[in-house]
């Protein structure tokens, strides 16, 4: 009895470890998307009918089998502890009939207009009609019925026809395997298990086939959320694509089409004019070579040369070279990085890019007149790494957005905002991640942003 309670605490440490686990695994977004979640409801639906109909042939097979063919060869071997009298062969017919039975109402249920709108509970429903009739009739006949191979048999069933929601598929087992410990616990036993010790390994194998199967329930739903997030953020892309390049394409064409006379051999347009239509079309071409960056980095990589960079000397040139843009948006650049600093050994192009990015970002997404401040340390609670910072006193962005800023498909801070943000962050994380260092960004709303950088020295 106590090996019994020992082992109880194992289901307990299953509820903990997967709660870890998903602390560990949970991706950015605490929010599960509704398109998800509405996925998740047909499918256990469906796969509700489907467990159903499984587990009614099976039960069926299983009844006729024993009936057929073991009972009567047990009964032939001569051993009068595994024969089956009448009165066993009874109670065995009453279990499995009532488990027949309990099975084809579950059957029904699964299709009822009321609990096809509750999938969940129509799944603890038909776990506890699988498992629970022959828990319930050793009760009433003041016993306790251990069947751990059932249990292992369905639990493996469940969790491979119904891969999703790993909460339900741990309640259905703690109910069943708690029951049976209630049962222990007020002294009932089987009495078909004639070595009490075959107790302590059936749970044993049980819980771990439960455990083995949570997790593996837990991870495969976790991948099907992540692959529903990044196919909503797919769609967000294409939309920004569509935007950013399409509708300045069609503006640009509207325009000169007013200009366009087929009598007049010559069209007069304004300098002006001109001048936009110029700008916008970088803009396209810049935009396009991102796209084509950001994919030729997503399948070969950043290709590195490595060389000694003094950060202070690098800095000081892209800052040079955008005095153009620092001007235009009335910006304040402060250049705090030491000029003694440790040189690093990286790729000089790929860092200039960074920092291009970073200041440009700054600058574009900002209100005039914002400051900012490039600095640099180095110490041992950096792992001897030199931790690169550009700062800025600006709009800033919510942790939300902040988690999201270096992914591929994300467009910035709001939605409004150019899709070349997010292309430029991730090919600044891909750059810093090639480097051996990690990059990130701290911010909150109105309180500006430091986006930070770490490269080994």
């Amino acid at each position: 009895m106590k090996s019994i309670l020992t082992l109880l605490p194992i289901k307990i440490f299953v509820i903990r470890f997967i709660n870890r686990l998903r602390s560990k695994v949970k991706p950015n977004h605490a929010i599960v998307s509704s398109e998800f979640l509405g996925w998740r409801q047909q499918f256990l639906s469906s796969r509700i009918r489907l467990l159903a109909w499984v587990v009614l042939i099976i039960s069926v097979m299983a009844t006729t089998l024993n009936v057929i063919l073991i009972i009567p060869s047990l009964n032939a071997s001569g051993d009068p502890k595994l024969a089956f009298d009448t009165v066993r062969i009874r109670q065995y017919l009453e279990v499995a009939v009532t488990q027949i039975l309990s099975v084809g109402m579950g059957l029904l249920l699964a299709k009822s207009r009321v609990f096809s709108q509750s999938p969940e509970r129509m799944f603890l429903l038909l776990s506890g009609l699988v498992l629970m009739p022959s828990q319930i009739i050793a009760t009433v006949r003041g016993q306790a019925s251990f069947d751990g191979g059932t249990w292992i048999l369905f639990y493996a069933i469940q969790a491979i026809l119904i891969p999703v929601n790993w909460r339900s598929h741990l309640i259905s087992q703690v109910t069943v395997i708690g029951y049976f410990a209630i049962a222990l616990l007020f002294g009932w036993r089987d009495p078909n298990v004639i070595v009490p010790a075959s107790y302590v390994l059936g749970i044993f194998y049980t819980i771990l086939i439960c455990l083995v199967a949570d997790v593996g329930v837990f991870l495969y739903e976790r991948s099907l959320q992540r692959e529903f997030e990044l196919r909503q953020q797919l769609r967000v892309f294409l939309h920004a694509v569509s935007h950013d390049l399409r509708n300045p394409v069609i503006g640009m064409v509207m325009t000169l089409k007013t200009f366009w006379h087929p009598e007049q051999h010559t069209a007069q347009i304004p300098q002006e004019l001109l001048q936009q239509i110029i700008a916008s079309g970088d803009r396209q071409v810049a935009l396009i070579n991102s796209l084509l960056e950001a994919h030729e980095t997503e399948v070969h990589g950043i290709v590195l040369h490595h060389q000694h960079v003094q950060l202070h000397d690098l800095a000081q040139s892209v800052i040079t070279d955008l005095q153009p843009f620092i001007q235009q948006a009335n910006a304040t650049v402060i250049h705090s990085i030491p000029t003694d600093l440790l040189a690093v050994n990286a790729d000089a192009l790929h860092l200039r890019r960074v920092y291009e990015n970073l200041l440009l970002n700054a600058l574009r997404y900002n209100r005039p007149g914002v400051t900012l401040t490039l600095d640099a340390v180095v110490g041992e609670h950096l792992n001897n790494q030199i931790r690169c910072t550009v700062q800025d006193d600006g709009v800033g962005m919510t942790q939300q957005q902040c988690d999201r800023l270096f992914e591929l498909y994300t467009r910035g801070p709001n939605n409004r905002q150019s899709l070349g943000l997010g292309l430029g962050l991730y090919i600044c994380r891909q750059i810093i991640t090639a480097h051996g260092g990690k990059i990130g960004v701290i911010s909150s709303p109105g309180n500006g942003a430091t986006f930070w950088f770490t490269l080994p020295i």
